[in-house]
């Protein structure tokens, strides 16, 4: 039987390749770094442009996919399309888009109009306002579309802002994630991550990592389950996707919604033990699961950064707990992504001590080459 062919772009598109490719199916990847386990993954990769704002450069990546995956390979999409869901209808003409529609992604990342939304459905969600509060105390600055966290400030430290930025009142709680699979009529919980930040200066609420199962006591996940099944619905979930929410002892906040897999993809899988790419194209054909995810142990994958300019030397060995993996000569600036480390434990806090001491231990591990190489 031959393996169906499936077009997957995104940012960084090796957790969807490499899911995809265990399920049985054969992925073409167009993504921004073109790592080796993505090339492993895949049966062709392009590593395609993107500009200093990590925005795709429109005519190189139509013209790869042209040439790679020209229609109607089915087209998947990760990360990278949430300010240019204009950009994805162009990429999807032609094929079946296994995913959210282009328009959905309009919707939910305007945040006056998602703001409106869950303030329709009675979904508790922190206010949001164009213009600046007479006291910033207690306000955030976020960029519209903005992903990884990197683009959200204190409000009273903010200089600067775009015209595409606003503001989002402060709630209380940590970072809780909900997986859903939708058909684009209904949706389906599927499991609770949680997530934790990696603070650099001007930036505190930079993405770190996530973890799963999160620990979310049974009264609470059953109301943030119900009201992240009515937002997903109510958005037109196609496929894989997840509800961001910041949850303690007295209830929670919906803060956004992602219409496409997740940073928490890896940790799911390993959690898991089985690989999600055939839920995600099954829930997008009309055929969601049953019910929950029941993980089998705790999984965590945590994102390395540079802490200064680094460059991946020539015969470094990376760990089989690492992925992402750049090839010999990669240039990662300071604060840049160097891969992902993963780890796992009987609960979600000991495989995320796992992951952050690996992550340690690569650094540590490529200085000591570089020195050595030096």
């Amino acid at each position: 039987m031959v393996a169906e062919r499936v077009l997957i772009v995104a940012l960084s598109g090796r957790a969807l390749a490499q899911s995809a490719r265990a399920g049985g199916f054969d992925p073409i990847v167009l993504d921004a770094f073109a790592d080796l386990d993505t090339r492993e993954a895949a049966s062709a990769v392009a590593q395609v442009l993107v500009d200093a704002d990590w925005r795709f450069i429109l005519e190189p990546l139509l013209a790869a996919a042209r040439r790679l995956a020209p229609p109607p390979v089915p087209l998947a999409y990760g990360s990278g399309f949430e300010r240019c869901p204009d950009l994805l209808a162009e990429l999807a003409a032609g094929r079946e888009l296994l995913g959210s529609t282009p328009e959905a992604i309009r919707r939910a990342k305007d945040p006056f109009a998602f703001a409106t939304l869950l303030h329709e459905l009675g979904v508790p969600h922190p206010a949001v306002r164009r213009e600046p509060p007479d006291d910033p105390a207690g306000w955030l600055v976020k960029r519209a579309g903005g992903a990884g966290g990197g683009h959200v400030r204190p409000a009273a430290t903010a200089q600067t802002r775009g015209a595409d930025h606003y503001f989002q009142r402060l709630a209380p709680g940590h970072a809780v994630s909900v997986l859903l699979a939708g058909d684009g009529r209904e949706a389906v919980t599927l499991g609770f991550s949680e997530q934790w930040s990696d603070p650099a200066p001007g930036r505190p609420y930079r993405y770190g990592g996530a973890a799963v199962p999160a620990d979310v006591t049974a009264g609470l996940a059953a109301a943030l389950v119900d009201d992240a099944r009515r937002v997903a619905t109510a958005s037109g979930l196609r496929g894989l996707g997840s509800v961001d929410a910041l949850v303690d002892a007295a209830g929670f906040h919906i803060l956004e919604l992602n219409l496409r897999p997740g940073a928490s993809l890896d940790a799911y899988e390993r959690a898991c033990g089985r690989p999600l790419f055939a839920l995600h194209l099954a829930a997008c054909r009309g055929t969601l699961p049953d019910g929950p995810l029941a993980p089998v142990r705790a999984a965590a994958a945590a994102l390395v950064r540079a802490p200064e300019r680094t460059v991946i030397p020539e015969g470094f060995r990376w760990p089989v707990w690492s992925a992402d993996r750049g090839a010999p000569g990669t240039v990662v600036a300071a604060g840049g992504p160097v891969c992902t480390v993963l780890g796992e434990g009987r609960a979600a806090a000991e495989a995320r001590e796992v992951a952050e001491t690996r992550a340690l231990t690569l650094l540590s591990r490529l200085r000591r080459h570089a020195q050595r190489a030096g």
